[in-house]
C-alpha cells in the first residue's frame, strides 16, 4: 500500500469466501476433538482458522452455531465413510470406522455423544441421526434376524466404542489384527448372509 493510498475499512477481503467457512468448521472440529465441546473455545477455533474471534460472527450467530453445524459435518463424513462400506455389510462398516481418514470424525462422533448429554439441540440431532441410521443398519439385516432391534443396538454400541479408539493409545495392537478381531466380533452378532 503506498502513502497515498487510504486504509481499506469493514471486512477483510475473501473473509465471506467459502473455504473460510470450510476452514471454521474444520477448526471447530479440531478443537472439539481436542479440547471437547465445553473447552473448545471461540478463541481457539478463530486462531485454528486463522481468523479473529470476531471475524467469525460473519458466518456463524454464536460458538455454539458453529459447533454444531461441525457436529452436523461430523456425522455427514462418518455416515459417508459408513456407507461406502455397507456393501460389505457390517464388518464393512465397522472397517470404514477404523480408517485413518475416518480418525477426526469418529473421535468428533465420541464428543458429540458426550456432549448431547448436557445439550439438547445436539441430542436432538444425534437422535435423529442414530433412528435413520438405524432403518439402515436394519434393512441390511433384513428379516433373517427376527427383529432387529437388540443387533442393531448392539452393533452402534461397537461402533460408539470404536470412537474411542484413540483414547486406548497404551494398549498397542496392529491395525489389521484389530480390524480382523472386529470383524469377527461383528459376524458374531450379524452373520453375513449366505447365498
Amino acid at each position: 500500500m503506498s502513502p497515498s493510498t487510504p486504509a481499506r475499512r469493514g471486512r477483510p477481503r475473501k473473509s465471506d469466501a467459502p473455504d473460510t467457512h470450510v476452514r471454521l468448521l474444520a477448526a471447530a472440529a479440531s478443537a472439539c476433538v481436542d479440547h471437547g465441546f465445553d473447552g473448545a473455545t471461540l478463541q481457539e477455533i478463530a486462531r485454528r482458522a486463522g481468523l479473529t474471534a470476531t471475524a467469525v460472527y460473519n458466518h456463524f450467530a454464536s460458538r455454539e452455531d458453529l459447533l454444531y453445524a461441525a457436529g452436523v459435518r461430523g456425522l455427514e463424513q462418518i455416515t459417508e465413510a459408513a456407507e461406502a462400506g455397507a456393501g460389505e455389510g457390517f464388518a464393512g462398516i465397522a472397517a470404514a470406522y477404523l480408517r485413518p481418514e475416518v480418525a477426526e470424525a469418529r473421535r468428533l462422533l465420541a464428543e458429540l455423544h458426550l456432549a448431547s448429554r448436557r445439550d439438547q439441540r445436539l441430542a436432538h440431532l444425534l437422535g435423529e441421526w442414530h433412528q435413520t441410521e438405524a432403518a439402515r443398519a436394519a434393512a441390511l439385516l433384513g428379516d433373517r434376524l427376527g427383529h432387529p432391534e437388540a443387533t442393531v443396538k448392539a452393533l452402534f454400541l461397537m461402533l460408539l466404542g470404536l470412537c474411542h479408539l484413540e483414547d486406548l493409545a497404551s494398549i498397542e495392537a496392529d491395525p489389521e489384527d484389530l480390524g480382523g478381531r472386529i470383524s469377527q466380533m461383528v459376524e458374531a452378532l450379524a452373520p453375513t448372509r449366505r447365498s
